[in-house]
């Protein structure tokens, strides 16, 4: 635990460069009550035991922070350099359970701008992987696994004069014509991103004969109600799971490949069509950074997708922000990280708090956002140690 937080050390064993432990922290929610209540027992009973400060943390808040942290390690030998991206900056969270565009004004306001109607992305992901890839190729994390099968392979059909160079197992039989998968290095050179609003809402036909639609394109009101600032994903996971199930034995490898390709474009330019709306229409909005964080942050192709969709819409001067591959998913680091910005910011959390499955970061919100649930605790002499 001590290498999770420049300030946790084992007070036993500190050296002199180490620093003393200053708090416990912990993820307090939102998520699953039960799973949430055994991190917080434990972190109360260490906080106890070792009487220091108990820092409940706001899970989604942590994954907007983590670039920051990344700053802070950066200058860690000039401790007086602002924090980057500085706020105010928008905020894309994406992940199993959330799908969410916020405007990040403060380290505890972070306004609700669009945010999933249905399921979150993630999940959407996760479900398309199980309808679309093959049995052989479906592992966990499914995300990575449709990732890696839409653009780090390629798909051949096994001949006679090849059989000896494709990179296949020992002892396989392959009858001819079959078609088999080799790795690759990611190719994203058929992408085109859409330089015209009209070229988001277009579905691309495939030589298969089929297109995707994608979210809201064909929403009821026309243009006005496909600008809602929501995200939707249900009705693309139901067009995927119909091409799969439909009654065609011939639903090749490279079918499957290109659907694969497909879902994946039509998705993540449904999360930058959101972006573009707000930057398009907003006049108060002063910042020049999007941060994208979540376990769907990991994806090489959404990173492509945003910074060429901007690009290409006149926004080369908005930076994109992403989290090592690594932090983009949940992780104990993101925690700590959020935990002494807080801290920094004078906040404490009593012993009494529990678990939260639901909670905002938008202080309008009815729960009242990060600072809203009962059991913070305000310290006005403020620890701005570094």
């Amino acid at each position: 635990m001590r290498r999770l937080s420049p300030y946790a050390s084992n007070d036993a064993t500190s050296s002199d460069n180490s620093l003393p432990l200053k708090f416990v922290a912990v993820t307090r929610g939102p998520g699953m009550r039960s799973n949430l209540a055994v991190g917080l027992d434990t972190a109360k009973g260490i906080a106890t035991a070792l009487d220091k400060p108990l820092i409940g943390v706001h899970h989604m808040q942590a994954h907007a922070l983590t670039p920051r942290l990344l700053s802070a390690m950066a200058n860690k030998a000039q401790d007086a350099r602002p924090l980057e991206p500085a706020f105010p900056f928008l905020t894309v969270l994406v992940s199993g359970g959330h799908t969410m565009l916020l405007n990040s004004t403060s380290l505890t306001e972070h306004r609700t701008l669009a945010e999933t109607q249905d399921i979150a992305i993630g999940d959407f992901l996760d479900k398309a992987t199980r309808a679309i890839l093959p049995p052989e190729r479906l592992r966990p994390p499914f995300g990575k696994a449709l990732e890696e099968f839409a653009f780090c392979s390629q798909i051949r059909k096994v001949d006679e004069t090849m059989t000896e160079n494709l990179d296949i197992e020992k002892g396989s039989e392959y009858p001819l014509s079959e078609e088999v998968i080799q790795p690759s290095e990611p190719d994203y050179s058929d992408y085109s991103p859409p330089s015209r609003r009209q070229d988001e809402l277009e579905s691309r036909s495939t030589r298969w004969g089929w297109a995707l639609t994608p979210p809201l394109a064909e929403s009821k009101g026309g243009d006005k109600s496909s600008r809602r600032m929501v995200y939707s994903f249900a009705g693309l996971l139901t067009s995927v799971e119909r091409l799969v199930k439909r009654p065609d034995p011939l639903f090749s490898l490279r079918e499957r490949q290109e659907l694969a390709r497909e879902v994946q474009r039509v998705a993540f330019q449904h999360l930058g069509s959101r972006i573009l709306l707000y930057l398009e229409s907003s006049t108060t909005f002063t910042g020049d950074t999007v941060v994208v964080s979540g376990g769907v942050a990991s994806n090489s192709f959404l990173r492509h997708v945003l910074r060429s969709t901007l690009d290409a819409r006149g926004y080369q001067h908005i930076k994109l922000c992403f989290p090592p591959i690594e932090l983009c998913t949940d992780n104990a680091l993101m925690i700590a990280w959020a935990a002494i910005e807080m801290h920094r910011a004078g906040y404490t959390s009593s012993l009494d708090i529990g678990p939260i499955r639901k909670w905002s970061m938008d202080s309008n919100a009815a729960d009242g956002g990060i600072l809203g649930p009962a059991g913070w605790i305000k310290n006005n002499g403020d620890d701005e140690e570094n």
